[in-house]
C-alpha cells in the first residue's frame, strides 16, 4: 500500500510540474553557482644535452583535470544578470614544465625522465554583466557580456512565489558538445 502511495504522489509532482510555466521572472535574486569544465593540460620543455648541444629531447606532461567556477549571480526577474565568482583550475604552463627534468649518460642518451607535476594558476576572481532567457518549459540560456559561447539552463523546484530554486546548468564547446555541469541554487 505504502508503494502505491509513493507511486501516485510522485505521478502528482509530475504532472504539477509539467503544469508549470516558466518566464525570466522565474530567476529572481541570488543563487550560488557552480560549474566544472573538464579539461586536458599538456606541457613541455625542450632539454639539451650538456656534453653535446646537437642531441635534445622533449618530454610532454599531461594530466585530466577539472575548471572550476564558483560564486554568486543576481538575476533581476527580467532577462538581466550580474555575477561574482572565482575560477580556479587553469594550467600555468611555463610552471608546470619546470618541474621537469632529464638525466643524460655521457653518450648524450636519456636514461631517465621526470614528467613534472602540474602547477595551477592563482584563482581568479571576475564579476561582470550577462543577460538570460527562459522558455515556458523552463529550460533557457545564459549568456555573459563579453564572453564565449553560453550556458544551458533548466529550471527545477520553484517556490510558490514562482521562483526557481534550482537551475542545472550545462555549458558548450565551440562544436556544440556539451562538456561541463553546475548548478546555481537560490539563496
Amino acid at each position: 500500500m505504502k508503494t502505491i502511495a509513493l507511486i501516485l504522489s510522485c505521478l502528482l509532482m509530475s504532472v504539477a510540474a509539467l503544469a508549470q510555466s516558466y518566464s525570466n521572472a522565474s530567476l529572481s535574486g541570488k543563487y550560488s553557482i557552480q560549474i566544472g569544465n573538464p579539461a586536458y593540460d599538456t606541457w613541455s620543455k625542450t632539454f639539451v644535452c650538456p656534453t653535446n648541444s646537437n642531441f635534445s629531447y622533449t618530454p610532454n606532461g599531461s594530466i585530466s583535470t577539472t575548471q572550476l567556477t564558483r560564486g554568486v549571480v543576481t538575476f533581476d526577474g527580467a532577462g538581466t544578470l550580474s555575477f561574482s565568482v572565482a575560477n580556479t583550475g587553469k594550467l600555468n604552463a611555463t610552471a608546470s614544465a619546470n618541474t621537469m627534468s632529464v638525466t643524460w649518460n655521457s653518450s648524450c642518451q636519456v636514461t631517465s625522465v621526470n614528467y613534472g607535476h602540474v602547477v595551477y594558476i592563482a584563482a581568479a576572481n571576475q564579476t561582470g554583466t550577462g543577460t538570460y532567457s527562459v522558455t515556458t518549459t523552463g529550460t533557457g540560456t545564459l549568456t555573459v557580456t563579453g564572453g564565449k559561447g553560453s550556458v544551458t539552463m533548466q529550471l527545477a523546484a520553484t517556490n510558490s512565489a514562482g521562483v526557481s530554486n534550482t537551475v542545472l546548468l550545462s555549458t558548450t564547446q565551440a562544436n556544440g558538445s556539451s562538456i561541463g555541469t553546475g548548478i546555481a541554487v537560490h539563496q
